[in-house]
């Protein structure tokens, strides 16, 4: 489970914030907003970086966000606790805390509180999903009034973590799978299941877009096609793009025609369930 976009390309200037701190650990965010003044409140993106679980940080996906800042969305890219040890328990609650965070913070950026989508790729399109998707049993890990969501859009991302720890090619996914789990399917099934977005589907869980090269060795299409059918068996609004031929982070290659079709889904999809211009 790698990282998705472009790491060193040029985003928006930045503003950083610590958004939690637990322990000797400070939890922190990126503010980057769009060049010019907003005639009314602008919607916001949180984007959540990949890694597997056990590596990366918030400044992944700079194109991805530049392209969000073009469009006129401000964009919060945070980071999250990491593996080992095992974090399946804390992440999802660190990216629901980020999402309170910014909108306690919301009137500071000009930012709609209520016009929020989270985003993300490989793992952080699996914590971006969990976050969405999240229950009673799903908490965030600081004390926030709302940590709710208008739609989320997740790229390759590993919606279950069972099928991704048999499907996937890759020796080294299994191992980051068990770092961020603590031990094998077999060990903890429940840990299992509660680190897998597939768990949560149900009705009236917010807009979804996958995002999934049709080869991804990493994270298996099959995860996609498997997360598809059942939002349709429960009335969720939802889009499958099947990238053709695509590989895990596809889109890194920022100019090829499957992460320029990408662009355009996505677009389609912020301008339904989010537009820039309430």
């Amino acid at each position: 489970m790698l990282v998705s976009g472009d790491a060193a390309a040029a985003a928006r200037p930045r503003v950083c914030h610590v958004y939690q701190r637990v322990g000797r650990a400070e939890l922190r965010l990126d503010v980057k907003l769009p060049h010019g003044d907003s005639p009314g409140l602008r919607p916001a993106v949180v984007w959540v970086h990949g890694g597997g679980w056990v590596a990366g940080n918030r400044a992944e996906g700079g194109m991805w966000h530049r392209w969000l800042n073009d469009r006129g969305y401000a964009v919060f890219a945070v980071d999250y606790r990491l593996a080992p040890p095992p974090r399946w328990n804390q992440a999802p609650g660190d990216v629901l805390c980020a999402i309170g965070w910014v909108k306690q913070h919301a009137a500071q950026y000009h930012v709609d509180p209520n016009r929020m989508v989270i985003a993300g790729g490989s793992a952080g399109g699996n914590l971006a999903l969990m976050a969405a998707y999240a229950d009673a049993r799903v908490r965030p890990s600081c004390p926030v009034a709302d940590s709710s969501v208008r739609a989320v859009m997740a790229l390759y991302p590993g919606s279950d973590l069972v099928t991704l720890w048999h499907d996937t090619g890759p020796h080294a996914i299994r191992v980051a799978v068990q770092k961020y789990t603590g031990g094998t399917p077999w060990q903890y099934p429940e840990r299992y299941a509660a680190a897998s977005p597939i768990t949560y589907v149900r009705r009236g869980i917010p807009p979804t877009l996958l995002l999934h090269g049709t080869r991804d060795h990493i994270s298996p299409f099959v995860l996609a096609t498997e997360l598809d059918d059942k939002l349709a068996a429960a009335g969720v609004e939802h889009e499958l793009l099947a990238v053709p031929y695509g590989e895990h982070v596809f889109d890194l290659a920022w100019g090829d025609w499957g992460t320029q079709i990408s662009r355009r889904v996505f677009a389609r999809f912020l301008d339904r369930y989010c537009p820039a211009e309430s």
